[in-house]
């Protein structure tokens, strides 16, 4: 039932490397002043990240990463670098750095803390039927608890039955954000979109200035 999730000498060292490469990329993000390498360093560092999420087996998150913040943040960001005029005083450091430096080992320190202290169940420790198949079987809606769908498990050949979120979560994801998450899908995109107006704006306007 979970030897697909079973994670191997081969898998753990998979697993390290993304992790090294992920972390050091964002440490090099952070400590380049040169913003193009500094854009280089992030790309790898969300490659990093969609290793990890298929080596996790999420396989369509990954390929989301890779898409989105490999394919588009990353070349949106080569491009707002492109439209800094002075490249070589804006890799300055900020005058905040210290208070920035302070907030980020503050953060770090809670996540770790956070992630220490929660108890977190093995997937191979989940004794549910219910939820086994919620997980990495086959499932369907079985009625309605205080508005609440209901998870059943089912056997393999019933044909309205549903993967489980770690074997075929990706089909009902393309539907739900068309029908119920409409409206927050589309109001990301018009945020996206009204943020790169904005930067362009702004880097319009101190081109201006320094022209003048």
């Amino acid at each position: 039932m979970n030897a697909a999730f079973d994670s191997g000498p081969i898998a753990t060292l998979a697993f390290y490397l993304a992790s090294a490469l992920t972390i050091a990329s964002a440490l090099i993000v952070v400590t380049q002043r040169d913003l193009v390498r500094a854009v280089v360093a992030l790309a790898m560092s969300f490659v990093g990240v969609a290793a990890i999420y298929f080596i996790l087996n999420a396989e369509f998150i990954g390929v989301v990463q890779l898409l989105v913040y490999v394919g588009a943040i990353s070349i949106l960001i080569a491009f707002a670098v492109m439209f800094i005029g002075d490249l070589a005083n804006a890799g300055t450091l900020s005058q905040s750095r210290l208070i920035s430096a302070v907030a980020a080992i503050l953060l770090l320190a809670t996540v770790i803390f956070v992630a220490y202290n929660t108890d977190w169940t093995d997937i191979k420790d989940v004794t549910d039927a219910d939820a086994v198949a919620g997980l990495t079987g086959r499932y369907e809606v079985a009625g309605t608890s205080d508005d609440k769908n209901v998870i059943s498990a089912v056997n393999s050949d019933v044909e309205d039955s549903r993967g489980g979120a770690l074997v075929d979560g990706s089909s009902h994801i393309g539907p739900a954000l068309i029908s119920d998450f409409v409206l927050p899908f589309e109001t990301l995109g018009l945020l996206l979109i009204a943020a790169l107006i904005g930067a362009l704006l702004v880097i319009r306007g101190r081109q201006k200035d320094d022209a003048a």
